[in-house]
Parts: structure tokens; sequence; C-alpha cells
């Protein structure tokens, strides 16, 4: 029997992601699509962004292999490329003919019955207007999605793998009745064992890994040409081999077998298939392609042809927002979603935001998370493990953080990873380098390549939320720290001692117990743990804690402790070799900016009392790890001259 997550795997991401609140805004705004899924759906939506020149840099390549996280289009796109270049047919299976003009060499614009032609009327790739001649309509295509190839086992991969065969065959009804499907040829007969679903469950796995192959010769005798194929979801047997963890090694290794045979026969010099287009994720697939290694990889934000196609850049995001009557909230979107950014190897800059959340923001006003839940579950019970932990905090200080990428995976190292996400075990160094690139590949970091090495960020809110509210919460730290309530109490109490003396025996006392909470175990490495933890108990004990902003992503104050009348501000920052003049600008900040402007900017109006910008009674604490594991406090009471206090981390 089918396990519910299993299921939820096979759905497209945003068929699971679809929000059910609806904005209050425009009718128009609440009919907005979010189901990636198929282009003629999309077309002639009036918040459908025109990518069809992609259509152009894919024919440039032969096969070409494209990985981006969920929600960036990827399946839209595809659909899109096949209805351009597929051979359109009657019920007869006759070639329906679209008028040309030789002398032009270029498609007459006027009415015809092909219904994939009125798809892309008015659209940018009808201008270039030779590539349309020579492209439109003139490929026989195949088209499966491995997305329901999933199992407990290898014959439930098999069951699954023949009803994709099927589907492809009767995709091709009007090859049965074809003059080259005479009797006695065997043509035929083969034909019909793929075509008939009764047939078609019983096949061996023999017969199984040749359909596709044996399905493109059948259509390049047909049309005398090579045929276009289209895989989407490629990487779902094996992702759903780690994130699931129901096969045997054994039947593991048959999966991964048989796929890596059905893909090498398609891909690698194949004169049946002439061009292909694959969508996946990169570490997953290149097991699945070790024998197809003629495929250009367009990983995700690296490749200068094809990332503008994948995503929405600023003019995108801005025409949709104005086609929505709502060009004003760009600032907040910039604020609260500020998309992916990176270098490419070209030394271009570019911020590209995910079509899926900003459609959704248009639809609902919110920044919903567009990760399958399944995915996105796995993901947080494990970024708190004891070997993880400390890397992802080194990410959300924004430091830079080197893991090795790994180019060609095993079984083993799919094995390790399922054992991380399912069991949470890691047992090797090179284990977390495996999940961190995970984390890249499916939107949760982005990179940038160095050689070998891989280095990551958080590149927005809406993911900094997501690793945030594990990291933080209270289950996580005291599974990671192993604090004892006797040292939270103590913390807690060093904070009342404060507004209650204010005095800078006070702070000292605080430190020795910052010290003693955060470095008894184990010692810190970021400015980011310091303050989860922080935060954490103290939203815990406290009713009015602000941890709104954090870390360099905003300059902002990052944590506001309100005791009796007393206002306590924390600037956390972290000193490192190449910095170390934090504490002078954090308090400079805070010079600069005063307290009115930094309540305003950490919304504490909201919380505290109409005379906020009045209170006299606040203090100032700038904490500081700094590279000799010592914990440093910059304090002031009301502006007045800063002191200092040092206190050395334990080992």
């Amino acid at each position: 029997m089918e396990s519910p997550t299993s299921k939820r795997l096979k759905m497209s991401d945003h068929e699971m992601n679809e929000p059910t609140q609806t904005s209050s805004n425009t009718t128009e705004t609440r009919e907005i699509n979010t189901n990636y899924s198929y282009y003629d759906c999309h077309y002639n939506q009036p918040f459908y962004v025109d990518k069809t020149l992609l259509i152009e840099e894919l024919l440039h390549i032969h096969h070409v292999l494209i990985c981006a996280p969920p929600g960036f289009g990827k399946t839209l796109n595809m659909d899109m490329a096949r209805k351009f270049v597929e051979i359109e047919v009657d019920e007869d299976g006759k070639a329906i003919e679209l008028d040309v003009d030789e002398d032009k060499r270029c498609l007459k614009e006027v009415q015809t019955k092909s219904k994939n032609f009125k798809l892309f009327q008015g659209k940018n790739i009808l201008r270039k207007k030779e590539f349309v001649f020579q492209h439109f309509g003139k490929y026989p295509t195949i088209h499966v999605d491995f997305s329901e190839l999933v199992g407990h086992d290898f014959e439930e991969i098999l069951v699954n793998f023949r009803k994709i065969i099927n589907k492809a065959f009767r995709k091709h009804a009007y090859l049965e009745k074809s003059s080259m499907m005479y009797p006695g040829s065997g043509r035929k007969e083969l034909f019909m064992r793929y075509f008939d679903p009764v047939k078609c469950a019983s096949l061996r796995k023999m017969d199984v890994e040749r359909g596709l192959d044996f399905l493109a010769r059948i259509l390049h005798k047909y049309y005398g040409k090579a045929v276009y194929m289209f895989i989407d979801n490629l990487d779902v047997p094996v992702s759903t081999m780690v994130y699931e963890n129901m096969m045997s090694t054994e039947d593991k290794e048959d999966t991964i077998k048989l796929l890596q045979n059905i893909t090498g026969d398609l891909l690698k010099g194949n004169e049946f298939v002439e061009r292909s287009l694959t969508n996946a994720c990169l570490i997953f697939c290149t097991l699945i392609l070790q024998r197809a290694n003629n495929i250009s990889h367009s990983a995700f934000l690296s490749d200068p042809m094809f990332y503008k196609f994948y995503g929405f850049d600023e003019a995108e995001v801005k025409y949709l927002l104005e086609k929505a009557g709502r060009l004003e909230d760009f600032n907040e979107i910039k604020e609260k979603y500020n998309g992916y950014n990176t270098t490419l190897g070209n030394g271009t800059y570019i911020e590209v935001y995910n079509s899926w959340a900003i459609l959704n923001y248009l639809k609902t006003g919110n920044f919903d998370v567009y990760w399958p839940a399944s995915i996105l579950d796995k993901i947080k019970q494990t970024i708190g493990l004891v070997k993880i932990r400390p890397k992802i905090a080194q990410i959300m200080s924004n430091e830079d953080l080197g893991v090795k990428y790994c180019f060609m995976p095993n079984i083993s190292v799919i094995e390790s990873l399922s054992k991380i996400l399912c069991r949470n075990e890691v047992d090797k160094d090179s284990d977390v380098d495996f999940f961190i690139q995970i984390l890249n590949e499916q939107g949760f970091l982005s990179s940038t390549h160095e050689e070998f090495d891989l280095f990551s960020k958080i590149p927005n809110k809406t993911v900094y939320s997501v690793v945030d509210e594990t990291l933080g919460s209270i289950e996580s730290i005291n599974k990671y720290y192993n604090h004892s309530t006797e040292l939270i109490e103590k913390l807690t109490d060093s904070f009342k001692d404060l507004a209650r003396l204010r005095t800078e025996e006070a702070v000292h006392a605080l430190a020795e117990n910052i010290v003693a909470l955060c470095g008894r175990e184990r010692t810190l490495k970021s400015k980011y743990e310091l303050q989860s933890v922080l935060d954490a108990y103290l939203s815990q004990k406290f009713k009015h804690v602000s941890v709104k902003c954090r870390t360099s992503l905003h300059a902002k104050c990052d944590t506001v402790l309100v005791i009796a009348d007393l206002h306590v501000m924390l600037i956390i920052e972290y000193k490192s070799d190449r910095s170390t003049n934090v504490l002078d600008d954090a308090h400079q900040h805070i010079s600069d900016r005063g307290y009115d402007t930094l309540a305003e900017e950490a919304s504490l109006k909201e919380m505290f009392p109409e005379d906020t910008p009045t209170v006299k009674n606040r203090i100032y604490l700038e904490m500081t790890i700094g590279v000799f594991n010592d914990i440093s406090i910059r304090y002031s009471f009301n502006n007045m001259e800063p002191n200092t206090v040092y206190k050395e981390l334990l080992n």
C-alpha cells in the first residue's frame, strides 16, 4: 500500500502548495493560476510572463538538463517547448500543415487548424520568423513524467514504469492504424504489447527497458525524423529513496540500474533521438545519467544561457505588480522576500525571484513556503542535528562556508543521505557536505561554485524563517547544547538583576551566565548561535521580546527585551580576523540612528506603549563572539559612554 508521503511526492510542487486563501484585492488577482503544469492554461492569462525565447536557446544544444528548485517554472517551460516543436496530427494521424512563405522563409500568420500555433500568437518567439519556420511543429516528441515512478520495492517501480510507458504510447494512438503496422510484420504485435494496458501490465523487465527506445524507432520510421525527448522529474525515483527510505539496498541498486539503462539507451548515441530536455535535481539525476554523459548540465543560477528563463527578475516582478495595480508593494517584496542572488561565472550579478512565490503573493498577500511538505518536514528535522547545526549556523551568520561538491554520487551517497534525513544519523563529515548540497539544489540556499567547492548563503527571508524556526526552537537548542534548567534560570535571573540594579557588576554577572550557558558544552561558531540561544530562552521567560530581525541580512536591532520599564536592546555580532571593529560599528549605528529610529525599524511601537519614543530607561548591549572564543559585551545606559566586559569561552 502506498504511503501518504510517497503519494505527496508524486504530486506537482504547486498542486501541493496551492493556497486556499484568496486575495481581497481584485477579481483578476484572485484568478491568478499558481499551478505550473500546462502551458495552454497560462499562455493567455493576464499574469503570464513570456519566456518563449527559451525555446531558441534550447535548440542550440541537443541534450539539456535543467536543474532548479520547486516553483521556478521547469515543468511549465518544458510543456511550452514541447507544444512548440511537436508535430501536431489530426485524428487520422495526418500532420496538420501550416501555410508557409518559402520566399520569406517563415510561417504565414493566418487562420490554422493547429491548436499549438494559436498558443504562441503574440509571443516573443514568433518574431524569430526563420527560426519558427525551421523548428515549429517539426519534431515527433515523447514526453514522460517520472514523478509517478516511486515504490516500496523494485517490483512496484516496474509496475509504475509500465504505466508510464503505456501512457507515452497512448499519446500516439494514431500509430496503431498506420500503414506500417500491417499484419504479420511483427511491428504491430510489439506495438500493441506496449499500447494495450492489459498487455503492458505484464511486460518483462527487459521489455520495460526497451519500451521508450522502441517508441522512438516507430516515430522515426513514421515521420522520417528523429525524436525530441522530454523527461520531467527525472530525479523523483532517487529523491524518494532518500526522503522515504522504503527500499532495500538491493532494490535501490536494481532501480538505479534500470534507470541508467533506459536513459543511456535513449540519450547517448541514439540515432532515433536527436534532442532531449530533462528536468531534475542535479545530485540525484547525475547518478541516473551516468551512461548518458553527453548531456549539457544547466545548474540553478549558474548558467548565463538559461537563468533568465526560470523564475522572475526584478523587471518582471514589477510588471506583474503593475498589472495587479499594486506596484507600491515592490518595496515590501524586496524587504520580505529578496529573491535569490548570486554572481554568474562570467561576473554578471543576478537576482531571481521564485515564480510561484511571487504569484502566490499576488493571490493571497502572503509569502508561503514553496517546497513539498514531505521534503520540508525532513529538512527541518535534520538541520538541528549535532554535526549539521554548526555549519547551518555559520551560513545563517553570512559567513563563508565551503563544502566539497559531489559531482558523481553513488549508491552509498544515496544511503548516507537517507540515513541523515530519515533516521537523523550523520556518520562522516562528507555526509554533511552532501546534505548542504541538497539544501542548495532544493533552493534553501543560494550558492557560488569555485571549482570543486560550494559556498552558500541564505537567499531570502522565506528560507531564513524556515531555518530560524527550527534552529531557534527550545527543543532544538536543548537537544544540541544539553542545557540544564539551572543554567537557564541563572541567565533569566541575570537579566532581571540587570533591570533592577543597572550596575556594571550586573553586566559582568550577565556575561558570566552567557559564558556558562553557551560555552559549557560546545564552543560557539557564529553570532547566529549566540543569537538563537538567547532569543529562544528570553522568549520563553519574558513576555515582551522582539526578535523580528537578525544577522547582517538586515541592519536593525536584533532583540528587544522589556523587563518592567527597562528596554534592553541586544545587537549580536561576530568578530572575525577580517572584521575587528564590529563593536564600534554597532555602537556607531546606535549613536547615528538613535533609539527612536531603532524602535520604529523593529516595529516595536506595535508592541510597546504609545510613549515608546520618550522612554528613558534603556540599555544597549552589543554582544560579540571573538576569534579567540571570547564573548565581549559592550553596554551603555541611556546613551552614556559605553563600557566593555570580556569573558573567555570555555572549550
